[in-house]
């Protein structure tokens, strides 16, 4: 499906939970590595107008970045990139897990951006038109992730976020990156996943917990109660493989963004190694 299109939910809680992980990360990847690689199979558009007439249709930023914007509740690194896309003070742009790279990344450093859909991958060129060692593809997410795995620099992140509106994409997901870490076990693999009613990211987790694959830690907010009527999301998830820093960096990161949310919310980090297998439903 080529529907997606992330304009609609950029900015919302989960963004600000990815994107402040994701800033951690390769905060840490940086300081222990003289050269990295990212790699973003998913980009999107690259960067967000939050006064577009999209974002303004749905306003899932006015419960996610702008209340943590307006409260002084980002954490300080990824206020300071988002400070960096809005100078005036007032939050009108949203910078998207690829241009959080690209201001983190150095000289020496890779980036790889990949996006399917046509119109976000024309939004992607205008965006990263002037980045310097940013390579962009117009091709499958999915198919990039074992593609790109390893990049020639052996040291490197890939961030995967799908939209999900397939089912099977949760599973696929999983075996993609399987795939991946077979060729580049030393790799590290950014993973985010909705929480829905469904509960489609059980199958992922599970996938992933069978795997050979190891070394995976769990970040997951949880909503006590929707932001808004119709709001279908009750919480965000990210795994990590082969995370560069013990699980209590992972927890406070996790709590600091669950207790500054709107609405009441429950943050909790685990590894997913530990996690026993219901015999009953076959699933974490």
């Amino acid at each position: 499906m080529l529907s997606y299109q992330h304009i609609y939910h950029a900015g919302n809680f989960a963004d600000v939970h990815k994107h402040a992980i994701l800033v951690e990360l390769l905060k840490s990847l940086t300081a222990k590595n003289p050269k990295l690689a990212v790699i973003d199979t998913h980009a999107g558009r690259g960067s967000y107008d939050l006064l577009s007439e999209e974002a303004q249709k749905t306003m899932e930023f006015s419960h996610g970045a702008q209340h943590f914007w307006e409260n002084d509740g980002l954490p300080d690194g990824l206020k300071k990139i988002v400070s960096k896309f809005n100078p005036e003070g007032d939050l009108a742009v949203w910078p998207g897990s690829a241009m959080i790279a690209r201001q983190m990344l150095r000289p020496g450093d890779k980036l790889t951006c990949v996006e399917r859909h046509p119109g976000e991958f024309a939004e992607l060129q205008k965006t990263m038109a002037d980045a310097v060692n940013t390579e962009l593809q117009q091709k499958d997410g999915f198919q990039s992730i074992v593609e790109f795995s390893p990049p020639a620099i052996r040291k490197g992140l890939v961030i995967i976020d799908p939209s999900y509106e397939i089912k099977t994409e949760y599973v696929q997901t999983a075996k993609q990156v399987h795939l991946a870490w077979k060729k580049w076990p030393q790799g590290v693999f950014l993973i985010w996943y909705p929480l829905l009613e469904a509960d489609g990211h059980r199958q992922l987790l599970t996938q992933l917990r069978k795997s050979e694959v190891k070394d995976v830690m769990v970040s997951e907010i949880r909503l006590a109660k929707a932001p808004s009527e119709g709001y279908r999301m009750y919480g965000s998830g990210i795994a990590i493989v082969n995370p560069p820093w013990p699980i209590n960096v992972l927890d406070d990161l996790t709590n600091f963004i669950a207790d500054r949310m709107p609405q009441k919310a429950h943050g909790d980090t685990y590894w997913l190694d530990n996690q026993p297998i219901n015999p009953e439903t076959g699933t974490i």
